[in-house]
């Protein structure tokens, strides 16, 4: 049966990759693309097909996501070669994403998601696995849904919280680090969306004065 579903799958995302390739002269490269990803997701049963979130995971991961789902197959490609990648089938089952235990990450300690693929998740206890669902698993929505646009926005807003954060600690001192940290990186829209649904905002880490609403919020570890 998986079998099945990972040739139906593969040939959906063939498909609407070519499709969505064709007018970039990229026809080929989008079937290739999509076609792995279907491939891979089918074979491992990522797409939840009981609920819309399935096949519009699908849909979107073949198209407008397609350029991440690019990056999120060398991600596959650089897991695979580690010894220490873990990949979870039972995390990643009609999940909506690929979820590796170790594997690559941006920052140590830190999950790295990357189109529909979750790095470095360490899925070791309950409060892990509650931000793995709630926290990475709206990160792979806010890929899907701003696709190519995403990186560049999330970019943007470190370099600018970086300027910004070190003009703040010229005036205030303290941690430069904690300064810097709170405004590029916990401050960013999509980060305060995902903590603030995984019920930890203002985050432990983070500089309590410079978090959005942090004054008024209990932090939750």
């Amino acid at each position: 049966m998986r079998t099945l579903e990972a040739a139906a799958v593969g040939a959906v995302g063939a498909g609407l990759g070519a499709a969505v390739g064709t007018p970039f002269d990229l026809t080929v490269a989008g079937a290739i693309i999509g076609g792995l990803n279907g491939l891979g997701a089918g074979a491992t049963g990522i797409y939840d097909w009981r609920s819309p979130k399935g096949p519009l995971g699908l849909v979107l991961d073949s198209t407008w996501g397609l350029p991440l789902v690019t990056a999120a197959l060398g991600l596959h490609i650089a897991n695979f070669v580690l010894p220490n990648s873990d990949y979870r089938r039972d995390l990643s089952e009609r999940a909506g994403y690929h979820v590796y235990g170790g594997g690559v990450y941006a920052r140590r300690g830190f999950v790295w998601t990357v189109g529909n693929v979750v790095s470095n998740a360490r899925p070791d206890d309950a409060r892990r696995l509650k931000m793995l669902a709630r926290h990475e698993g709206l990160h792979v929505w806010q890929h899907r849904i701003l696709g190519p646009l995403y990186p560049l926005l999330y970019l943007v807003w470190m370099a600018a919280g970086g300027l910004a954060g070190t003009a703040v600690w010229a005036f205030r001192r303290g941690s430069w680090w904690k300064t810097v940290e709170t405004i590029a990186y916990y401050d960013n829209p999509f980060e305060t969306w995902a903590y603030r649904r995984d019920e930890r905002w203002p985050h432990p880490s983070a500089d309590r004065s410079l978090s959005w609403g942090g004054s008024h919020n209990q932090s939750v570890d």
